[in-house]
């Protein structure tokens, strides 16, 4: 299994996105955690050794209400952007080079407590061509697309999605722009393995009509004005809020719902994918698949092998470096228990 963190001694301390890496020692039995930004060096239990060992740093959204899910970042300005993520804090699954003409992107996230409860997202991409051919749901990730996964409870494990016992573990989504009316732009991918429509449900779009913040609300931007596949020097943009849920369900009655608090762990997995082009036989593909340094590319289908997300209390406004020695350490003994 791929992974980036042999990578991440590459990333300067002037890096705006900060991690804590861990990365393993075979031989010695052992972890270490290098706090990008600083010299510090630890060396930890390998009891913590079940995950894959970043943990991100996510923001609280200081005014929910003042959120307007449009497609547009005007209601971001409270992020600090040191929390913006950029290619140059992530490798690619192939180990290629992606000049910033061909693919470039930013994505920023946070989240917010009772009564919202919500998880939010932004996604910028600049692309030179765009890939949207895929008519079936299921086939998504053979676009231009962005995946993103999720294991609110942190409670890790597999969820390809052969079972119901992985649908409940975690789930993973595919993002596309250009949806056909009433189609959703967040398909549930678990679907593409276990034949059960009504887990749908959690998409944003359901027996055509919108699942809301029970569920999820998105919106997305496309430039130049129509602009369609194949189309060239694009620009879009996907804004949403996502609901959380311990357990998804066949249905919403059989689900959990996750409670965000401050200082919770959660997992989340980003994979942008770049189609970038077509064989003669008309099969696209992913081309480009980036994850963040330091993550593995098992994060589509382990839970374990997603990042941790790590949820700062009203600290939106203030650079990562500014993060309380005591919070990050209060985190790391909490792993290694």
């Amino acid at each position: 299994m791929q992974k980036g963190g042999e990578r991440c001694g590459q990333v300067s301390s002037s890096s705006r996105f900060f991690y804590l890496t861990f990365l393993r020692s075979s031989a010695m039995q052992r972890k270490q955690s290098f706090l990008w930004g600083g010299a510090l060096v630890l060396t930890l239990s390998s009891a913590a050794l079940a995950h894959v060992g970043i943990t991100v740093y996510c923001p609280q959204v200081p005014d929910p209400s003042a959120m307007k899910i449009d497609g547009k970042d005007n209601d971001w300005g409270w992020l600090d952007p040191s929390f913006v993520t950029t290619p140059a804090e992530c490798f690619t699954a192939g180990g290629e080079t992606v000049a910033k003409s061909d693919y470039d992107f930013a994505y920023k996230s946070g989240w917010s407590p009772l009564p919202d409860n919500r998880f939010y997202f932004f996604y910028r991409v600049q692309d030179d061509t765009l890939i949207r051919h895929e008519d079936e749901p299921k086939r998504a990730w053979n676009d231009d697309c962005i995946q993103i996964t999720f294991d609110a409870d942190h409670s890790g494990g597999d969820f390809l999605g052969e079972n119901l016992e992985q649908v409940h573990n975690a789930t993973r989504f595919h993002m596309r722009v250009l949806p056909k009316p009433n189609e959703e732009v967040v398909f549930n991918s678990m679907t593409e393995y276990i034949d059960m429509p009504s887990l749908r449900w959690t998409e944003d779009m359901f027996e055509g009509k919108p699942t809301g913040k029970e569920s999820i609300e998105v919106a997305w931007t496309l430039l130049p004005a129509g602009a369609a596949d194949l189309s060239t020097n694009v620009s879009y943009t996907f804004e949403a809020a996502f609901a959380f849920y311990d357990l998804y369900g066949p249905t919403k009655a059989e689900s959990k719902r996750h409670i965000f608090t401050a200082d919770q762990v959660t997992h989340v997995g980003v994979r942008p994918l770049d189609a970038d082009g077509c064989n003669a036989d008309g099969n696209c593909g992913a081309k480009h698949q980036f994850y963040p340094l330091g993550s593995s590319t098992g994060q589509d289908q382990k839970g374990d092998q997603m990042p941790d997300y790590y949820m700062l209390p009203g600290e939106g406004g203030t650079a990562v470096e500014s993060v309380t020695w005591g919070r990050i350490k209060s985190h790391l003994d909490q792993e290694v228990r």
